[in-house]
């Protein structure tokens, strides 16, 4: 109690036993002389009692709340907030992403039942609730107000004000609206909800966090009849079918957005005026720390129907705990697919336009998410994880992926080469001819300016961009790219270990494309070139150096392969039968790969055919042909020259027919097809086994 309250108490008190002595003592100089005495000074104690009464009574004070706007829909939200209320002694919370409706429908309670609250307040959150509780002008309590004289603290008038509130809620119905109460925790939130009144709050925070009150996502109009009566809101004079089909357009680009539909309709020409102010707002209500930041710049870059989880947990490295903050505001949306087993995170299109707009993804602030990306194609050096160890149908969930990659970041960063190398890899074994070969040129001039015209990396994404006319079949294009690096790798210092295995490589796709042309003498020289660099490069590794060691057993193992085939066109079957056992005595680590085995059958099957053992040719080039549809899908050349293997061998058993239909496949599959060209069987390309 104030000294003030205390003094008038007092004093009244004094009065009263005053009052009743001098009516005990009338007659006496110190009493009343008269009963009318008495009664005036009786009166006008009550008065004064009545006017400390009255300057002591807390009464609410209902503030004008201007509620004059549009609004069309939600019925049904509506509706599910008055049962909430009525039903349910907890608080209701409207939460969903910016700008999306929550404060508009909020009012639009306030303005259907206002009527049926003797109190309504509409609030503002800003940083506290104690903040909201102790602003007097928008929670106005008569008799009430701060004084520092008054009381020690804002704390401590805090608590007075909000033993008054509660004591008032519990003698009257009393509506709370807090508008944008977007804090994560606060110590005085579960005293507001625990006010003896109905609470309706909007955040763009799922409310799980908060404990005790009830949310209600909100999410754009859903039905086809509410957009037509928010249209008309906003057009009341109606608008034509072409401005109606490009409002439709643009909703289903912006996904419903209620505000930016509100404004497209307000400004169909273009933006808003405030649109930059808008998107900042998306980020600027609930401050993002610098992981969460780059979560959110990350999912702008990704495709629509959003990215796995655990994949994006991967090759992001972001924490679980940010994915699950970001949630928690409405940031983030996820939902499970079936197709992944995994839950899909994904932004609303408004907040990644933001995102973007705001973050502005580059190949600087992006380079962790694209190395990560990069090493999951590339399985972190894993062959049963690489795209080449992937199915095809597995590599196919992967593809908007790498074209999200690709759109976001049209020009290459340079040292990012290798990255960007898996995703232009991916795009041709996937059979995205093209698009890899633009691409690729595009990243080779970028590292040709970048490191020069004689560097390791530079020689290397010219061999990379040979392998793309290779793969495609296209082997005199591949050819220029093949001999600069080769040249380069042959003239250029060293930048890493890894220096000799890229010149292996170089000499290997060389030695296969002189094979191809039937250069053998010339083949054979480069191969053990190759035989001979892997040497000096297995001298220099020590046994801890795993990786390396795998990398130099892999390129070992395929060098001695294109021996193998140069041995075998060359007619030394002998020589090459021995490569054969060689290979799966020593390569079993390589071979135990999924689909890399297909390329060791395949020589075998060939020597087999020589030897004229066609049934058990026939049986290996089928499991070839099985291997790589699953792998590599209809259209790889891979499964091409497995399908071409498996109808020449029934050719040469005699069983034309069958290797005719299969020869029909193979035209519909590849039309461009250039290895059916030598020769013709019944109108259908055949070509003789050795030349595969």
């Amino acid at each position: 109690m104030s000294k003030e309250k205390e003094y008038r108490q007092e004093l009244l008190e004094w009065k009263w036993e005053q009052l009743r002595l001098r009516k005990k003592y009338c007659q006496t100089p110190a009493g009343f002389f008269s009963s009318e005495m008495e009664k005036q000074a009786v009166h006008q104690w009550k008065q004064e009692v009545a006017e400390f009464r009255e300057s002591h009574r807390h009464v609410l004070e209902s503030a004008e709340i201007a509620l004059d706007e549009p609004f069309a829909g939600r019925e049904a939200e509506l509706k599910l907030i008055r049962e909430h209320l009525e039903n349910q002694p907890l608080p209701v919370v409207l939460y969903g992403i910016g700008g999306i409706g929550k404060s508009a429908l909020a009012r639009e309670y306030i303005r259907r039942y206002q009527k049926s609250y003797q109190h309504v307040l509409y609030l503002s959150f800003r940083t506290t609730i104690e903040e909201l509780i102790l602003d007097d002008f928008h929670i106005p309590i008569s008799n009430l107000h701060y004084d520092v004289n008054k009381y020690e603290s804002k704390r401590k008038y805090f608590l007075v004000k909000y033993n008054i509130l509660q004591k008032i809620a519990g003698n009257a119905k009393i509506l709370f609206v807090i508008d944008n109460c977007n804090v994560r925790q606060d110590r005085d939130l579960p005293r507001l909800f625990s006010l003896p009144c109905h609470i309706l709050v909007t955040s763009r925070r799922t409310p799980v966090i908060w404990g005790a009150c009830l949310g209600i996502h909100i999410k754009e109009l859903s039905l086809q009849e509410d957009w037509n009566d928010f249209i008309r809101c906003y057009q009341p004079d109606g608008i034509t079918p072409e401005e109606r089909k490009q409002i439709e357009d643009y909703r289903k680009k912006i996904q419903g957005h209620t505000l930016l539909m509100q404004q497209k309709l307000l400004h169909p020409e273009g933006d808003f005026s405030g649109v930059a102010e808008f998107k900042k707002d998306l980020f600027r209500k609930i401050p993002l720390s610098r992981e969460e930041r780059q979560a959110m710049l990350y999912l702008s870059i990704m495709p629509v129907q959003g990215i796995p989880k655990e994949l994006f947990l991967t090759v992001s490295e972001i924490s679980e705990q940010t994915i699950n903050h970001l949630r928690g505001i409405s940031l983030i949306q996820w939902v499970y697919s079936g197709k992944w087993q995994d839950k899909m995170l994904f932004l609303h299109p408004i907040i990644a336009w933001a995102a973007q707009d705001i973050f502005q993804p580059s190949t600087v602030n992006c380079r962790r998410l694209i190395r990560g990306f990069g090493a999951y194609l590339n399985g972190n050096g894993n062959d049963e994880n690489c795209t080449w160890g992937r199915t095809w149908l597995e590599n196919q969930r992967l593809e908007p992926y790498v074209f999200a990659f690709i759109k976001a970041f049209p020009k290459p960063a340079p040292w990012l080469a290798e990255a960007f190398d898996e995703l232009i890899t991916f795009l041709w074994i996937q059979g995205y001819y093209q698009e890899a070969e633009r691409y690729s040129k595009m990243l080779f001039a970028c590292v040709k300016e970048y490191y020069g015209e004689n560097h390791q990396i530079t020689g290397q994404m010219a061999l990379r961009l040979g392998a793309i006319y290779h793969n495609r079949q296209a082997y005199e294009k591949s050819k220029p790219w093949y001999v600069q690096g080769l040249h380069i790798l042959e003239t250029c210092k060293p930048f890493n270990q890894v220096h000799l295995l890229h010149l292996v490589s170089a000499y290997h796709k060389m030695a296969r494309f002189l094979w191809h042309r039937g250069d053998l003498t010339h083949a054979k020289e480069h191969i053990e070139n190759a035989l001979k660099a892997l040497e000096i490069f297995r001298t220099g590794l020590t046994e801890e150096q795993k990786d390396l060691l795998l990398m130099h057993d892999r390129s070992r193992a395929y060098v001695l392969l294109e021996k193998g085939r140069i041995l075998l066109q060359a007619g030394d079957l002998s020589a090459a039968e021995q490569i054969c056992r060689q290979l799966f005595r020593e390569c079993t680590q390589v071979l135990r790969t999924r689909f890399r085995i297909n390329e060791f059958i395949n020589f075998y099957i060939k020597i087999l055919i020589e030897k004229k053992e066609y049934q058990k040719a026939l049986k290996n080039a089928g499991q070839n042909v099985k291997r790589a549809l699953f792998y590599r899908g209809r259209e790889f050349k891979d499964t091409l020259h497995s399908k071409k293997q498996y109808a020449d061998i029934l050719f040469l058993m005699g069983r034309t027919a069958e290797a005719q239909k299969i020869y029909e496949e193979i035209i519909e599959d590849y039309p461009l097809c250039s290895i059916l060209e030598n020769s013709h069987i019944h109108g259908y390309a055949k070509i003789d086994p050795g030349n595969l």
